[in-house]
């Protein structure tokens, strides 16, 4: 989504109906497509939830790009 593959509902969307709120990890798009699902009925905009799956979509792209500890490897 970052790169401009998915738009920003396109992701919560998916992580959503793929894992729904059982991973930790995911939760925060879980619920964040759960409010762009109530958008109309609430007193948030697409304006404001879109950049909240941007910055959540851009943590776990960090996280998971980060190289994972070996403790084989002397410090």
């Amino acid at each position: 989504m970052p790169a401009g593959e998915l738009k920003p509902w396109e992701l919560t969307f998916r992580i959503h109906h793929r894992y729904g709120h059982e991973l930790p990890l995911t939760e925060r798009l879980a619920e964040l497509d759960d409010e762009d699902a109530i958008l109309e009925h609430g007193d948030r905009t697409v304006d404001v939830v879109d950049p909240e799956v941007t910055a959540e979509a851009r943590r776990l792209a960090a996280h998971l790009c980060l190289p994972a500890e070996r403790a084989d490897i002397p410090g």
